[in-house]
């Protein structure tokens, strides 16, 4: 080897020496950190949970507290939030309770049947007109007059035109003029009124209804608080029409059971009335047509607010007016 060239050492030994000292780098290191960690856990004011409580200055929240202080108010509100939600509820509640009285008080001084003196009764019946009054359907038509007055009139044209209720099937004009009986008396257009208001007021007519009834059996009631004059002869021409002529029966067959079977009941009541009262000039049997309404409202009368009292009535007429035996 020449002497002039420098000398090399070898990769090899370089290398093993710059590891061995790394290595000793990394220990010392490694030795102080355990040293320092061991120092802070011995030390209680250098403790974990201690740094973490810390303050840091004035008006400066560590992470611990801020943490402990969104617990505190996210409870505290979500306390408020329950209370809102109580309070909420219970006012429904109440407003329900208070609704749902009104409505049962209202039921109770409006009654389903009738009962009370004539003002009460009377005011009954100005009620509904009033309620006529305001309906959609009624302000529709235009009428002329108040509810009130043109339905008074209509009752009263009707009372003055009552069917044929005897010798109906003599001849085929009779059984004509009794189906188109309405028709002929109020036409066409009061035809639709009526049924307007049976199909729109079913959730009242039952009331209406059995309040008429009891009215009819005081004509000066009637006459003095209503300006309704209507003969007894007419009410009863009327119950024979519904319950034992062709034309009458033809006329309930078209309408829906909420509307025939009262009017059934009714008509039957007042020839039981008639023969209370020695007026029954026809001589109309009763009993047919008790039998046939007591199975009607078995079996279809479900919809009736009351079905229950109708059945006890008919039930009592039927034990008043048994059956003949058969021969």
């Amino acid at each position: 080897m020449d002497e002039h060239e420098p000398h090399q050492i070898p990769r090899s030994r370089l290398k093993r020496r710059s590891s061995s000292k790394t290595l000793l780098i990394t220990l010392v290191l490694i030795i102080a950190a355990g040293g320092l960690a061991f120092w802070y856990l011995k030390d209680p004011h250098l403790s974990l949970e201690s740094l973490l409580h810390t303050k840091k200055g004035p008006g400066t929240e560590t992470v611990a507290e801020k943490t402990a202080v969104n617990e505190t108010t996210g409870l505290h509100n979500s306390t408020n939030n329950q209370d809102a939600v109580k309070d909420e509820t219970s006012t429904v509640k109440v407003n329900q309770t208070t609704e749902i009285k009104d409505t049962q008080d209202s039921l109770k001084n409006d009654g389903q049947q009738a009962g009370g003196d004539c003002k009460t009764e009377c005011g009954r019946i100005e009620k509904f007109f009033s309620h006529l009054d305001k309906q959609p359907y009624i302000l529709a038509y235009k009428l002329p007059q108040p509810s009130k007055e043109y339905f008074t009139q209509l009752i009263i044209k009707l009372a003055q035109n009552p069917p044929i209720i005897t010798r109906e099937t003599d001849d085929l004009f009779t059984i004509l003029k009794n189906t188109a009986h309405f028709f002929r008396v109020i036409g066409k257009q009061n035809i639709l009124i009526l049924k307007g208001i049976l199909d729109q007021e079913k959730d009242s007519f039952e009331e209406i209804l059995a309040v008429f009834y009891a009215l009819s059996n005081e004509p000066e009631c009637l006459n003095t608080g209503l300006a309704l004059d209507i003969p007894g002869k007419a009410l009863y021409n009327y119950a024979g029409f519904f319950l034992n002529t062709m034309g009458g029966r033809l006329y309930l067959f078209r309408r829906n059971s909420m509307s025939r079977l009262p009017v059934s009941y009714y008509s039957i009541l007042l020839i039981d009335r008639a023969n209370r009262e020695g007026t029954n000039s026809d001589g109309i049997d009763i009993r047919p047509a008790i039998s046939a309404l007591i199975d009607e409202l078995e079996n279809t009368g479900n919809q009736l607010k009351m079905k229950e009292a109708y059945l006890d009535e008919l039930y009592a007429l039927k034990e008043k007016y048994p059956q003949e035996p058969a021969q």
